[in-house]
């Protein structure tokens, strides 16, 4: 397991259908390092980088920014996922793409700024 940043390993962003695909910005391993000093809790990746298959199995968006390793689906321990999305918000206002989930916050490294809830 290859650490690129404190509190995460390159393994954490692999695609999950096992064909090694984790090629993931460093934009947002620093990203999701904000999120962990913020709420200081454990920030899990649900999805992070997908290969093309696997993107189209789960039925992801086309030009998903999964496939570029921009992107990742996260939780943060004790934190519910609007609360996550509020941050960012506030954070980034004229920055990235972010998605609201019931389970999970979306967060990508787009050049425009983007906002919805699934």
């Amino acid at each position: 397991m290859k650490a690129i940043s404190p509190h995460f390993h390159r393994n954490d962003f692999c695609c999950p259908c096992g064909c090694g695909f984790a090629d993931v910005s460093i934009e947002l391993v620093d990203l999701l390092e904000a999120v962990f000093e913020y709420f200081q809790q454990p920030v899990l990746i649900r999805r992070g980088c997908s290969c093309t298959q696997h993107n189209k199995a789960c039925g992801g968006e086309y030009a998903s920014q999964h496939l570029l390793g921009t992107a990742a689906d996260i939780t943060v321990k004790n934190t519910s996922p609007d609360d996550v999305a509020n941050y960012l918000e506030a954070t980034y206002p004229q920055k990235y793409g972010i998605g609201r989930s019931e389970s999970w916050t979306h967060i990508d490294m787009r050049l425009s700024v983007a906002r919805w809830r699934e």
